[in-house]
């Protein structure tokens, strides 16, 4: 498998790297000159391109990603896109890698995924073009919402501590659930087509297989997270008894 890398993104030349160490033959081509990029439209952003597939690694959006798929098939590439929270060290230990492409292409650029990623096997596939960086931005969101917490109980050393401020950090919160939900729903809606569990009890079923064995990781993921985040009323009224209690209480006489 021959390796083209299309642009000079950092990241890029990270994995160019990791998988020369790994024995892949790896080239160079300006992106706006290869022929790729003009079969394209111009559309194509930084990324790989694994013989007539392109691995797409830019910054766009799931939209974009999802067009961009579509641009790849019509001018007859596959089209496969990994996102991740990418370091440097990556190059010596391998990258995290949420990865959305055809089960076909998938198969096809396994031995490059498995090359990337810290071991062999160890990525995450999760449905079609889109699918990556969705999955990528929910866990991004997950770990600062564990950050979130961590800074609400967080006192200065040397310094005498100070309760949390609740109300704060449940707002901070809702606001963080918001933004997960109506990505979700963004994310559904470009996949109206994929079947759909017909009771909450089934899509819970649907999400607690392993991912590899989820024909679409992220479709489950999106459905679960609507089905918690769209429970409104129940939530209010949890977030209300919990303030209660948390409120500080008068001294007894």
């Amino acid at each position: 498998m021959k390796i083209t890398v299309l642009g000079s993104t950092e990241h890029d030349q990270w994995f160019a790297r990791r998988l020369l160490a790994h024995g892949f033959e790896v080239s160079e081509a300006s992106q706006s000159e290869h022929p790729f990029t003009r079969a394209t439209g111009g559309n194509a952003g930084p990324g790989l391109l694994a013989d007539r597939h392109l691995i797409d690694t830019g910054a766009s959006g799931i939209e974009a990603r999802h067009h961009l798929a579509s641009d790849c098939r019509d001018a007859g590439f596959g089209y496969a896109e990994i996102a991740g929270p990418w370091q440097a060290f990556g190059q010596q230990y391998g990258f995290a890698l949420f990865i959305g492409a055809a089960p076909e292409t998938l198969d096809t650029l396994t031995p490059l995924f498995d090359a990337l990623a810290p071991q062999a096997g160890a990525w995450l596939p999760c449905g079609p073009a889109g699918a990556g960086r969705f999955a990528a931005q929910i866990f991004d969101a997950l770990s600062m919402a564990c950050a979130l917490a961590c800074q609400a109980g967080w006192s200065t050393p040397g310094h005498t501590p100070q309760p949390p401020d609740w109300g704060a950090f449940f707002l901070q919160q809702q606001v963080l659930a918001d933004k997960l939900l109506a990505l979700s729903q963004l994310y559904l809606s470009l996949y109206p087509e994929t079947e759909e569990a017909e009771s909450p009890w089934q899509q819970l079923a649907a999400f607690s297989q392993p991912p590899r064995q989820q024909a679409h990781f992220a479709a489950n993921l999106a459905r679960l997270i609507t089905l918690a985040l769209t429970q409104r009323e129940a939530q209010q009224e949890m977030l209300t008894q919990l303030m209660g209690g948390l409120s500080p209480r008068p001294p007894q006489a």
